[in-house]
């Protein structure tokens, strides 16, 4: 079958220093890259001038001397970023915490690549920004090996360990929750972060099930659900009468123990005829792309192609 178009979320930004969509050669094992490489929001605060040359570090966000760290892990790096972050000590996260390249000036202004990047996707940390006086709260949820579905993976990285972070802000300060990617590598013997970025949760996770199960969306969470439960007789009603190509996949997959999860909601034509879902395939800890087409039979909407990038 045709592969649909790949439409799973695109990197925010050119690697600094380099054309998009260029990227930085794979690094060696636990070496860091040789660029620090940014996720986010870049037209939001870029196109305001925001971020101009003249930024002047307010004196209190500069006040704190440099805290030694355990460094030691990815694990251990990723509580210190949390600390300094929840303390506004970006001096710390910066000059500690970050590789080398991600001290380095940011192009035509007076702040570090790494503080560019922070005030451009956490407005509050921002020492311009009308929401200076905001406190975010910064949390590790997990550290774990980088997957194809985060949204800072490239070939670069992908041995990477990440901490993924989550960042609230109080109810009255009109601000969304987001998510954070950090990519940790080695360098001096110390972990450190070479690769982040922060966006809206809302972007980053997969739709909630959906309230009509009679939906594409919702028809496609249940044939999902029926494979990750090993259930192939509940799998088969969401496939297409002609679909054997599907049922041999989904047999395949149950065997192998694979687990599916919806990407996003599933895209229906104008016309109410066809669709097209798109899910995130795992297998023995490896996630791979996987999407196919409907189509609309007697019962409802059906799953009569699919596939997926695992091997």
């Amino acid at each position: 079958m045709t592969q649909p178009p790949n439409q799973y979320p695109p990197q925010y930004g050119p690697p600094w220093g380099q054309p998009y969509p260029g990227m930085p050669p794979t690094p060696p094992k636990k070496k860091s890259p040789a660029i620090f490489i940014v996720l986010g929001l870049v037209v939001l605060l870029a196109a305001a001038g925001v971020l101009g040359t003249g930024l002047v570090w307010p004196g209190w966000m500069k006040s704190h001397p440099a805290v030694a760290v355990d460094q030691s892990s990815p694990e251990n790096t990723a509580k210190a970023v949390e600390d300094a972050l929840n303390q506004r000590d970006v001096d710390q996260f910066v000059n500690v915490l970050t590789c080398r390249d991600g001290r380095n000036k940011a192009e035509g202004k007076d702040i570090s690549q790494a503080e560019e990047i922070l005030y451009r996707d956490i407005e509050p940390l921002n020492p311009k920004s009308k929401k200076a006086d905001v406190q975010p709260t910064f949390k590790v949820d997990e550290v774990r090996k980088i997957k194809p579905s985060d949204p800072i993976y490239n070939d670069g990285n992908k041995d990477a360990t990440v901490a993924i972070m989550s960042v609230d802000f109080p109810k009255d300060s009109g601000l969304s929750k987001q998510r954070g990617v950090l990519a940790m590598f080695e360098e001096d013997n110390k972990y450190v972060v070479c690769e982040m970025g922060f966006v809206p949760v809302a972007d980053s996770q997969e739709p909630p099930p959906d309230p009509d199960p009679n939906s594409a969306t919702g028809r496609m969470q249940a044939f999902a659900k029926a494979v990750n439960d090993k259930d192939i007789a509940s799998a088969r009603k969401y496939m297409c009468s002609t679909a054997r190509a599907v049922n041999t996949w989904a047999e395949k997959a149950i065997a192998a123990g694979g687990k599916l999860r919806l990407h996003d909601k599933v895209q229906t034509t104008k016309a109410n005829d066809g669709g097209q879902v798109r899910m995130w395939y795992t297998l023995n800890g490896t996630e791979t792309k996987a999407g196919g087409f409907l189509q609309k039979e007697s019962d409802g909407w059906c799953l009569f192609s699919f596939n997926n990038d695992a091997k």
